[in-house]
């Protein structure tokens, strides 16, 4: 088996099934795909249509309680059998019955550690405001060790990150660097990344690739419906994401900044409310959410840090740098994941990089 395509899927079952569909009229000889399904709403004609195509023997469906969104791709991850694991979601389309192929061309060069492809948005988006901001900053990171995505730029270029969508990574990689770091609700594909740049070495690379393409289906509900957030609720995610991820991997750099990082979250907050959010459509509610961000934050902060300090006494370090080892499945509450969990299956590893 020479590709195992990994699918998460929440809530989409329709959806799910246009993608299988696709996916199994791909032009490629050697191909699995593994669904990690954690709907709770099944309806009956979904389910019907499921069963009919998981009879083709080129599907399995692993039914889970909901797992978050790391823990679901590093199910799929332990559940896979090919040398080259493909990442697409539930409310994603390849863009071509060759899209596998063009993965798997990448690994040619033995040296290529990952590979991200071009997303296609459906319907459209508009295009980069600075397209050639967009191509120089093309999956890299700032200075607070923030993503930049662009992924909807048009050149072939090393990068520093990789996406959890329209991804291939070969076996060899995760079994060399880990997977997905699961104690964040919210980017949680920047960890793996962290620990490629800091362990490759200097001829390895991650490489994005426009002429890879997926298309982005982002007006299908369900999933981890991030863009039906409140301002509030989208903000404490991301301070978890800050606390448990960067904190861990750049500890120096999170205490030199923290200041930096409470205005940061707040302008990505206010980006967020005005281009990504579903739930603030109209320019009042994008104001009063805005004027909410901004005079809400800075208490909100502070009660989110003593609870997760309270949290962080009570259960210790969060576990970081899962491996590919297959473990049980564990079902992660959506409460859980602002607090650091202890899991003793390795003990971990951190990186100090400032």
């Amino acid at each position: 088996m020479r590709v195992s395509v990994v699918v998460r899927s929440f809530n989409r079952l329709g959806a799910l099934c246009e993608l299988l569909t696709a996916l199994l009229a791909q032009d490629h000889d050697s191909f699995e795909v593994v669904v990690v399904e954690q709907s709770t709403v099944r309806l009956s004609a979904d389910l019907a249509r499921l069963d009919q195509l998981a009879r083709d023997p080129r599907i399995r469906i692993l039914r889970s309680p909901p797992l978050g969104g790391p823990a679901a791709r590093n199910a799929g991850v332990r559940a896979a059998r090919g040398d080259l694991l493909v990442f697409i979601d539930d409310d994603d389309l390849p863009a071509s019955t060759d899209w596998l192929r063009k993965h798997e061309a990448n690994f040619d060069d033995p040296r290529c550690l990952g590979v991200t492809g071009q997303f296609v948005d459906e319907p459209a988006g508009a295009p980069y405001v600075n397209p050639e901001r967009a191509r120089r900053d093309v999956l890299s990171f700032n200075i607070l060790k923030w993503q930049r995505v662009y992924a909807r730029t048009d050149v072939k270029k090393r990068v520093e990150s990789l996406m959890g969508g329209n991804a291939a990574i070969p076996r060899r990689t995760l079994e060399r660097f880990g997977l997905w770091d699961e104690c964040t609700p919210i980017e949680d594909e920047p960890s793996l990344a962290y620990r490629i740049n800091a362990e490759k070495r200097a001829d390895e690379y991650l490489v994005f690739d426009p002429d890879v393409k997926m298309i982005r289906r982002l007006d299908v509900p369900g999933g981890m419906a991030k863009r039906t957030l409140s301002g509030p609720a989208y903000a404490q995610r991301v301070f978890t994401f800050l606390h448990n991820i960067i904190g861990h991997y750049f500890p120096v750099r999170f205490a030199l900044l923290y200041p930096v990082y409470i205005y940061f979250v707040a302008y990505h907050c206010i980006q967020w409310i005005c281009s990504d959010s579903k739930k603030h459509q109209t320019l009042l509610s994008r104001i009063w959410a805005t004027a909410g961000i901004i005079l809400s934050l800075l208490p909100l902060w502070f009660f989110w840090l003593g609870q997760w300090l309270y949290l962080r006494l009570r259960l210790g370090e969060p576990h970081h740098r899962p491996l590919l080892d297959p473990v049980p499945a564990r079902m992660v509450p959506d409460v859980a994941l602002l607090s650091p969990r202890a899991a003793a299956v390795q003990p971990d590893t951190a990186y100090s990089r400032s």
